[in-house]
């Protein structure tokens, strides 16, 4: 395993409290033995979007909240709070969307987002982000206009003029309406892949509660691919962080009994994806902790690609938030 030989100590010291928060678990006590530069463990799990998840960790650990320096303490349970109260206004919210399109007869599916957050040990520990709703082509302009008259703001333009979403904020909160939940720039893919979407955003949905209101998700196996395909877009676009491996990895764990291996296989390799699909599972098994015998189509061999893949996420954080042309938009990079 090259790729930890290949890791700072500051990084090894985070991946150790990721996993402890992944698996509900406490850190390796050896790995911290010879002291902790804090602020770059922090950095580091804030760049990947996993700070909430890291400083419960060690709020909840007797031995390292001792180390941390005068009034960290403070500022790491602010913001996990903040978190907690992030996930409660978007989970109102999202009610509030579902209940609107069932008054007005529009099916819907959440994508992503606080559907993910159930399969997290705490759910409310996964950084927020916006909500992602599908509702189809047929009753896209309908939804729009719908929670359009909710909205605080809309964005600019027509909702068609968007190929994939449209996007409005009630509240403080995004919320995408999606008429596709995805697009392929191959168009021979994009045909494979709306097939796979139309099926999976419409039969075996699986249920979630939030306080009363049912709402939909995908069925697990599209899910299960459609988790990845979003990780893998970001990853060769616009950069991809640690929370993405977590939320496809917490998935495949909790919903393993619930994937048709052969459906998921037949995706995959329609989509023609399966070295990343197998490279990435490489990052969930041999980083991340996941039990190999539950990654599907699990492949030891392509751990060769793990060190380049974990160096592209340190590099990029979540978004590419941390390349360089985006941290000086003035050079000629940008």
């Amino acid at each position: 395993m090259g790729y930890m030989q290949q890791m700072t100590i500051s990084q090894k010291q985070f991946m150790a409290l990721l996993r402890a928060g992944l698996w509900g678990k406490e850190a390796d006590a050896e790995l911290f033995r010879d002291g902790v530069d804090w602020k770059t463990v922090f950095s580091l799990a804030k760049q990947q979007s996993v700070l909430a998840l890291v400083a419960n960790v060690v709020l909840n650990d007797s031995a390292l909240v001792e180390t941390l320096p005068a009034g960290m303490k403070d500022k790491l349970k602010a913001f996990v709070l903040v978190n907690l109260s992030t996930h409660s206004m978007l989970n109102n919210t999202l009610v509030q969307v579902v209940s609107t399109l069932n008054g007005a007869g529009i099916d819907s599916v959440l994508l992503k987002g606080q559907g993910i957050a159930r399969n997290y040990p705490v759910p409310e520990l996964r950084a927020c982000g916006d909500i992602d709703i599908y509702v189809g082509q047929q009753t896209y302009l309908k939804a729009c206009e719908v929670l359009g008259a909710m909205a605080s703001w809309k964005e600019d333009g027509e909702p068609m003029e968007n190929t994939k979403h449209y996007d409005i904020r009630i509240g403080k909160t995004t919320v995408e309406i999606h008429r596709f939940s995805d697009v392929n720039a191959s168009k021979r893919l994009d045909r494979i892949y709306q097939g796979y979407s139309d099926e999976g955003l419409s039969r075996g949905l699986r249920v979630l509660d939030f306080a009363g209101t049912q709402v939909n998700t995908p069925a697990d196996d599209f899910n299960a691919f459609y988790i990845f395909n979003h990780l893998w877009h970001h990853f060769a676009t616009s950069g991809v962080g640690l929370r993405q491996f977590c939320d496809w990895m917490l998935f495949l764990h909790n919903h393993k009994d619930g994937i048709d291996l052969v459906k998921l296989r037949q995706i995959i390799v329609d989509m023609d994806l399966m070295r990343p699909w197998q490279a990435f599972g490489c990052v969930l098994v041999d980083v991340l902790g996941m039990p190999a015998d539950e990654f599907p189509f699990y492949d030891a061999r392509k751990g060769n690609k793990v060190s380049k893949i974990l160096r592209h996420v340190f590099e990029e954080g979540n978004f590419g938030k941390e390349r360089e042309m985006y941290k000086d938009r003035s050079g000629e990079g940008y």
